[in-house]
């Protein structure tokens, strides 16, 4: 993941098979998952086909007891998200699935650090925005999340079959269906008016 070099846009697959599968209909429809790397500016794209979803949001509360008082004593500071998202990655063709899997390694890159050479320090920032979801509303008038992406986790099903070419030598071999799952913190965002006891928007988290 070159910092330089000009961002990448690698958006679903749309080779001579495209209409036949699903990245065809998700294509016309605009059913499209966005993963896009904001210090670098790269973007890969899949057809949103959503398996879970969750979205957890946890006050961070102090509690303090005090002699002679039945009741403690709560304070509620900021609020943090975690969102979790497993979709699936379909090929219905050998081309689709190499395009597939290059697009999935490209997300997979975005997890890794370019560092500078002399002092090891990240050149740019780890964040990626999450977009295509309309869960994923962060409340500034997007229809996306920035998030620190904690892990990726993928795994094929067997049962659902393979892809092979009979002219690799090297007896290449695709699954036809890849599960992603993603758990990552939401970054909040800022609250931008003259109110500056609020930590982000009144309207924040926006789901419509």
């Amino acid at each position: 993941m070159s910092v330089t070099e000009r961002p990448q846009i690698r958006g679903i697959y749309s080779g001579p098979d495209a209409n036949v599968s699903v990245a065809g209909f998700a294509r016309d429809r605009n059913y499209v998952l966005t993963f896009k790397h904001v210090g670098t500016g790269h973007s890969v794209s899949f057809p949103s086909i959503i398996d879970s979803f969750s979205d957890t949001h946890a006050p961070n509360a102090n509690e303090r007891v005090f002699a002679g008082t039945p009741n403690p004593l709560i304070t509620q500071g900021s609020t943090g998200r975690e969102v979790n998202l497993t979709f699936k990655v379909l090929s219905a063709s050998l081309e689709e699935a190499r395009y597939n899997t290059q697009s999935i390694n490209m997300l997979l890159q975005m997890m890794y650090a370019r560092l500078d050479i002399e002092d090891g320090k990240p050149l740019v920032d780890p964040f990626i925005r999450i977009s295509g979801f309309s869960m994923l509303k962060d409340g500034g008038g997007r229809n996306s999340t920035k998030c620190l992406i904690r892990n990726i986790t993928y795994s094929l099903d067997p049962d659902e079959g393979f892809i092979m070419s009979k002219e690799s030598a090297e007896g290449e071999l695709h699954p036809i269906s890849v599960t992603i799952n993603i758990s990552a913190i939401a970054i909040l965002p800022v609250d931008n008016s003259e109110d500056r006891s609020q930590p982000y928007p009144s309207d924040y988290p926006r789901y419509r």
